[in-house]
């Protein structure tokens, strides 16, 4: 099993899309529940991380009598196909 890794992630809530940097690659993700994600990500406790194995996204958030927090962890879904750039000509 890989150790997870930590990441900065890029949540586009309405899209319901995240996008994380993996080992030089931008790699980009459904999320189910983006509002979820997005206000755990608001009141993290410690660096998200990633588990490539599980693609799986562990958010710490606050727990009272834990320092460390509290595991939230959100299962993604990688798109099959890059995702469309939109380009203004003219």
């Amino acid at each position: 099993m890989a150790p997870s890794i930590p990441v900065l992630p890029l949540l586009d809530v309405h899209r319901e899309v995240l996008e994380l940097r993996i080992r030089g690659t931008w790699q980009r993700f459904h999320v189910a529940d983006a509002e979820a994600l997005a206000a755990a990500l608001a009141n993290t406790v410690a660096s998200p991380r990633w588990d490539t194995d599980a693609r799986e996204l562990v958010v710490r958030i606050p727990k009272a009598g834990c320092a460390a927090g509290q595991a939230r962890i959100f299962s993604l879904s990688e798109f099959s196909r890059p995702l469309p750039n939109a380009t203004l000509v003219g």
